[in-house]
């Protein structure tokens, strides 16, 4: 009767996708399962019958995974090797937390409940949501469906844990975060006229010295508005045009003088202002300094969109393509910078073919070597290679006339079709093993000791985060990065408006899935 799903595997394929992305659409309580609806999609496929795991065709998994892992590091290199220095003790008492609930999990699953490591260590992923760890696990197994069947157990276990988690830390109103860098940029940006009432130098204004507010337009008194270059000493009279998170700007009404009744950016006869996107390969990688739009033009960026986030533009903010810049210019010089950065709608989903293939192609050589310790076999293999190799190269942006990051919307596309190709792969060749092993006695062993390994390591890592002296909104943000679910992530945006949440997550995400692929391989041995 399901012989035709094993016949025809790319319509399965495919069906698998389309029917587990609508399952992903389904909210349970504060989070939707996303795209890990394809995987239980997968797997409920593929129990019907042994032979539709058997037709999946070879290799589709592999390149789904090595298009996610490879476009993850592209975006999360960079945020890794920034924090890498201020957060040093932090991510050292990651992997502390990460390799201790790997020793209990395998030590109690295997000598305690029997369970072999296979097994574990895909359940192992699975309370880490780790998509590259299941893959390494996969490869380190004589039997890919045993860690598929853990993970499949493991993944939801992990996200209704961490959102208790996150809630908890959410209700939590005194604690302090002595150690805490602060708030990073102001999630939310506005732009005010400020009225100037006292002489003040610029610099003096509060935020300004810390890259948390900048102006883009003054106009002197008896003067027409202008490009606020090298702005310096106000004097009582002058109207600026102020752009900071809410809590900044009004610091900087409070010490300037007061709101002003018009508003400098409704004339735009002399100066004006409009978003451009850069689509410039040439400026890639570029900061914003580094655009020389004041000497070229005249002009100046006070914004930055990248996807939904609006970043303010300091002058070291690094630049990628698919950004919206808004630029304030002199009107006249409108159409010049236009051209000068891009502003070509048609190129935001190009991807550099050349750039691509040589960063998989490195990506996949570095996952070659392997290290034998006793009778494990440790590689970075097309899991963790690719996504070693796109850190580095996100990092460095570019290289002379090669650009190695990715538009945004090209990113994430390719992203998500990497990861809904993996996902249905994985369900549909595992689909028989989980039919046959979950729902039994030894499926209630294997939950609970995944259980106990995810409330250990949660708990670990929130206790590091504290010890420490990270703030709340940091160790939310942590939390979820060290699990590694976006899910979480925006769990937690809903519950702190602050944006130490998604600093935190990029702190420890990347680092989290190399340290899992690592003991991952090793319970397998077990």
């Amino acid at each position: 009767m399901w012989q035709f799903f094993a016949d025809n595997p790319w319509v399965t394929l495919f069906a698998v996708i389309a029917l587990g992305s609508l399952l992903g659409l389904a909210r349970l309580g504060p989070v939707r399962l996303g795209a890990a609806g394809v995987l239980f999609a997968g797997l409920l496929v593929g129990a019907l019958d042994p032979d539709i795991g058997r037709a999946v065709p070879a290799g589709v998994s592999v390149l789904g995974l090595a298009l996610y892992v490879y476009t993850v590091g592209l975006e999360s290199g960079p945020a890794f090797f920034r924090e890498l220095r201020p957060q040093l003790a932090v991510m050292a008492g990651a992997v502390i937390a990460l390799v201790v609930t790997a020793v209990a999990v395998g030590l109690l699953g295997n000598k305690v409940f029997g369970i072999s490591g296979p097994y574990l260590a895909g359940g192992y992923a699975g309370i880490g949501t780790t998509t590259p760890g299941l893959a390494a696990a996969q490869a380190a197994s004589s039997d890919p469906a045993q860690p598929a069947v853990g993970y499949a157990i493991g993944y939801p276990l992990a996200v209704v844990v961490t959102i208790l988690f996150v809630a908890g830390l959410a209700t939590v109103r005194s604690w302090p975060g002595r150690r805490d860098p602060g708030e990073d940029l102001p999630r939310r940006l506005v732009t005010v006229t400020v009225a100037v009432r006292d002489d003040l130098r610029w610099a003096e204004v509060p935020g300004v010295a810390q890259g948390r507010l900048l102006a883009s337009v003054v106009r002197r008194p008896g003067g027409t508005p202008e490009v606020a270059h090298h702005l310096d000493r106000l004097t009582p009279g002058d109207l600026v045009v102020v752009v900071g998170g809410p809590d900044q700007v009004a610091a900087a009404v409070t010490a300037l003088g007061e709101k002003a009744g018009e508003h400098l950016l409704d004339r735009r006869d002399l100066v004006d202002y409009r978003r451009v996107l850069l689509t410039n390969p040439d400026l890639a990688g570029r900061t914003v300094a580094e655009l020389g739009l004041e000497e070229r033009f005249g002009a100046l960026v006070s914004r930055v969109r990248r996807g939904d986030q609006e970043l303010l533009a300091r002058a070291d903010l690094l630049l990628q393509l698919d950004d919206r810049v808004r630029v304030v210019m002199p009107r006249e010089r409108s159409a010049e910078v236009g051209a000068f950065l891009g502003d070509t709608e048609a190129k935001v989903s190009e991807v550099s073919a050349v750039s691509l293939g040589i960063g998989l192609a490195l990506g996949f050589l570095i996952g070659i070597p392997s290290l034998t310790v006793g009778a494990t076999t440790l590689s970075l293999g097309p899991a963790a290679g690719p996504l070693v190799m796109a850190m580095v190269l996100g990092r460095l942006r570019r290289t002379g006339p090669l650009v190695w990051t990715l538009p945004t919307r090209a990113n994430l596309t390719l992203r998500q079709i990497g990861l809904l190709l993996f996902l249905a792969c994985v369900g549909l060749t595992s689909g028989y093993a989980f039919r046959r092993n979950a729902f039994s006695l030894f499926g209630l062993k294997l939950l609970v000791v995944l259980l106990i390994g995810a409330l250990l390591s949660y708990a670990l890592m929130v206790l590091v985060a504290r010890l420490l002296g990270q703030s709340r909104p940091r160790t939310m943000g942590l939390l979820a990065g060290y699990v590694g679910n976006p899910a979480i992530t925006a769990y937690a945006n809903t519950r702190v408006s602050d944006a130490r949440v998604n600093t935190g997550y990029s702190t420890l995400f990347a680092l989290a899935i190399l340290v899992k692929i690592v003991c991952i391989q090793l319970i397998v041995g077990l």
